[in-house]
């Protein structure tokens, strides 16, 4: 999926996950580690990203009367959820990255 932008939340966290248990894993070298840390940041951009797009679409069907902005509103909170999950998933994936570098690094 390096290449291809996600086209939901549910295709960025399935993806999150993999990394998570990728980088758990205790033979991965610092190098792919890295690599994975990377893809994982630019998974939770593509979840933010994903995340405007369904609000913008929401404002335009809704128009730009103040009923469609608190509906807005409404969506962005619970939009944000799924943005906040994918964004945590990454921050879990990066923080295995890290113990995995730092362990590493220690050993040489």
């Amino acid at each position: 999926m390096d290449a291809a932008q996600p086209s939901g939340f549910g295709q960025v966290h399935e993806r999150l996950t993999q990394i998570v248990d990728e980088v758990s894993a205790e033979d991965i070298s610092l190098d792919d580690a890295l690599k994975l840390y990377e893809e994982a940041v630019k998974l939770g951009l593509s979840a933010c990203d994903l995340s405007e797009q369904d609000i913008e679409a929401h404002l335009a069907a809704e128009g730009d009367g103040a009923e469609g902005a608190e509906v807005a509103d409404g969506a962005a909170a619970s939009d944000g959820d799924g943005a906040d999950a994918a964004d945590g998933e990454a921050a879990e994936a990066a923080e295995s990255a890290s113990e995995i570098a730092a362990d590493e690094s220690a050993a040489v």
